[in-house]
């Protein structure tokens, strides 16, 4: 157990003085990297929702289109995790650097090659009419 020491401060205490350091220091230049950051995740996740968007209001024709939009945002996202400090990232900073980069891309590569694998299901081409009539 630790004692008081001279003037009523307990032993290896440090005091910080509101004026010069401490919560108010840091609070100064916090505002603008805060809004950077939320700004980057808000843009990541309108552009990941239009991608969901178009593939459910388009149905099968638009899916791939869809798949397209969300996945390059994902990957938009990885490369601004990459290359953004932690404080500026926000909430795309969510674990480690090499994890979030790694799952990001995972997940938007997926998202990108998937939608561009789908086919388009739109009305029947001149070949499927006449493979359909016989």
């Amino acid at each position: 157990m630790r004692h008081a020491g001279p003037g009523g401060r307990w032993a290896g205490a440090t005091v910080r003085s509101g004026k010069h350091g401490g919560a108010a220091g840091r609070r100064s230049g916090a505002w603008g990297a805060g809004a950077a950051a939320a700004v980057l995740y808000l843009a990541v996740l309108v552009c990941v929702a239009a991608g969901l968007y178009v593939a459910w209001r388009g149905g099968s024709q638009d899916g791939g289109r869809g798949a397209v939009v969300a996945g390059a945002a994902l990957l938009a996202a990885a490369v601004a995790r990459l290359v953004l400090p932690g404080r500026l990232a926000g909430l795309l900073a969510s674990r480690h650097r090499v994890t979030d980069v790694l799952m990001l891309t995972v997940f938007g590569a997926g998202l990108l090659a998937a939608g561009l694998v789908l086919p388009r299901l739109g009305p029947l081409s001149a070949q499927g009419r006449m493979a359909a009539r016989r």
